[in-house]
């Protein structure tokens, strides 16, 4: 890893989201320091509505000035930032575990059990169907359960299968990016009291739970792993103190005049996942446009002593853009 100086790593997440954890793991195998700053597991969230930020899925993670949105994102921007013990070679085939763990995870979140106590908060409940479009009503929870459970059973199968050969790891000797990509959403479940049944142990998929088990003794113990907590105005002001100096931003490749989403540079648009979250968009004006991502200029809505602005930064994959005023939307 370089010695050089690099901007702070901070990551905003609540503990027990799921995709949070995939980043944590990345962010403790790789060494990379970083500090957190938690979140309400619910809506609103004042430290990034202070920060001009509406954007609702978590984690989000910022380096120096630049907040990125999208566990995908994320982790591409972190194998190039610290390109050296990166965990993503092999010609790039985590990708397909990636995609394959984000399909299975609405069938996972239907697999929260209806009785815990916080399925019988109304206000979790009530923030969750805005997140989702979903009634999460113990009668409808119940109801998706039976087809969740086949369809994630079909997730441990395939990882069985793959494992049967007698490999330790999903592509053979060694833990890549795609051990992580695969194992988040299966290690949750069962980490879940209540989210699987009697088809899903130890018993009926071994090897999987082995290859589990053997992920997690990498990850450094518990009670060693100090991260840096800061506060929301702490995390602000590292975040707008921060001049983009980095070699490797996105930030300064500007907008192609052939872009397929017609946008310009310094629009102000509205960027929205395609799937959840849809209710909450971002606003900025656009910065970058990039094959892969799109960056726009956020203003906090709180006075910063000496002013500022930061980039948000969005994968252009499962989200779309629309110019404010304008009808329609382009997809990114």
């Amino acid at each position: 890893m370089s010695t050089e100086p690099f901007p702070a790593v901070i990551l905003f997440h609540y503990s027990w989201s799921p995709y949070a954890h995939k980043i944590s793991w990345y962010l403790q195998l790789r060494g990379i320091p970083y500090k957190q700053c938690i979140q309400p597991p619910i809506m609103p969230r004042p430290d990034l509505a202070s920060l001009g930020i509406k954007y609702r899925r978590i984690p989000l993670l910022s380096i120096g000035n630049e907040v990125l949105c999208d566990t995908s994102l994320i982790i591409r921007v972190l194998e190039e930032k610290f390109p050296e013990g990166r965990l993503g070679e092999r010609g790039g085939m985590w990708e397909e575990w990636e995609g394959w763990s984000d399909r299975m995870f609405p069938y996972a979140a239907a697999l929260i059990p209806s009785n815990l106590p916080s399925m019988k908060d109304e206000r979790f409940v009530k923030d969750r169907e805005d997140f989702s479009g979903r009634s999460f009503k113990k009668e409808d929870v119940d109801a998706r359960r039976e087809r969740a459970l086949e369809k994630i059973g079909g997730f441990y199968h395939h990882t069985e299968k793959i494992l049967s050969d007698g490999r330790h790891w999903i592509l053979g000797d060694r833990m890549t990016l795609a051990d992580i990509e695969a194992i988040w959403l299966l290690e949750w479940l069962i980490a879940l009291p209540g989210a699987l049944d009697s088809t899903v142990t130890a018993d009926t998929y071994p090897k999987t739970f082995s290859w589990i088990k053997r992920f997690t003794v990498l990850l450094p113990a518990p009670e060693s792993v100090n991260i840096p907590t800061i506060n929301g105005t702490e995390a602000k002001d590292t975040i707008l103190d921060h001049e983009q100096v980095s070699a490797s931003s996105t930030s300064d490749i500007g907008v192609p005049d052939n872009d397929s989403s017609g946008i310009a540079f310094g629009e102000e648009v509205e960027v929205t996942p395609v799937d959840t979250g849809k209710n909450h968009p971002q606003r900025g004006r656009v910065r970058a446009l990039g094959k892969d991502r799109v960056v726009i200029e956020v203003t906090p809505t709180e006075v910063h002593v000496g002013g500022g602005s930061l980039r948000v930064v969005f994968p252009r994959k499962g989200f779309e853009i629309k110019s404010v005023g304008a009808k329609g939307n382009a997809r990114l």
